[in-house]
């Protein structure tokens, strides 16, 4: 019966092992989308400045964006009015720029459904343990 206890003490810690691995890949996950995220607000910021046609324009979007991002738990880089470019020159740069941020995001969102899918899965190997464990 001490061996059968044993070996069921040491599926658990590789239970709990293989859960903590999962949950390595979850929180990385989580990183890296939090900051591909990050970075396509960042890049949707710019390209709405230039919807800016005149100086009143310009303070609308700025107060809206305020609005936007005083909620957010970490705050966007502040950028201050004279150094936002808005010369149409510059928005094919500044929409490649937000079109690149996006894929990364879309693909972190991705990263992070998998890894959601591997620690749901590692959830239920252990409650089945702990249930087995809990009926003998």
């Amino acid at each position: 019966m001490e061996s059968h206890e044993k070996a069921h003490e040491t599926k658990l810690r590789e239970i709990f092992a293989s859960f903590n691995e999962a949950w390595m890949k979850y929180w990385d996950s989580y990183i890296k989308l939090q900051d591909q995220l990050y970075e396509s607000l960042r890049a949707g910021r710019e390209v709405s400045w230039l919807a800016a046609s005149d100086e009143r324009k310009m303070s609308e979007i700025n107060q809206v964006q305020r609005q936007l991002f005083e909620n957010m738990p970490r705050r966007l880089d502040y950028s201050p009015l004279g150094q936002i470019t808005r010369d149409l020159e510059s928005a094919p740069s500044k929409i490649r720029d937000l079109e690149a941020a996006l894929a990364q995001a879309e693909e972190g969102c991705k990263s992070l459904e998998e890894a959601i899918s591997l620690m749901k899965s590692q959830v239920e190997v252990m409650k089945k343990a702990m249930n087995a464990a809990e009926t003998k």
